[in-house]
């Protein structure tokens, strides 16, 4: 079950955020407004522990992983 006040934004600048991002994408990405609701309670820490993850010292660059993510998103015809 989806609630709508996630798709609408809880506040007003969120929907206005949600306004642009709907200007000029079309829809607001799942993982945009999953994020931005209750975002002291999730969106925040999780934001954190994803950056955490992706920006870790590794072998690849922050480039590459991008591209990776992008390439994946592509096959999985994810639209975001």
């Amino acid at each position: 079950m989806r609630l709508k006040i996630v798709d609408r934004g809880s506040g007003l600048l969120q929907r206005v955020q949600y306004a642009v991002i709907r200007r000029f994408v079309g829809h607001v990405p799942g993982s945009v407004s999953a994020t931005s609701y209750r975002r002291n309670f999730f969106g925040k820490h999780f934001a954190r522990c994803v950056q955490e993850a992706l920006r870790a010292q590794g072998e690849w660059t922050v480039g590459e992983l991008e591209t990776f993510a992008a390439f994946v998103s592509r096959l999985n015809r994810c639209r975001y």
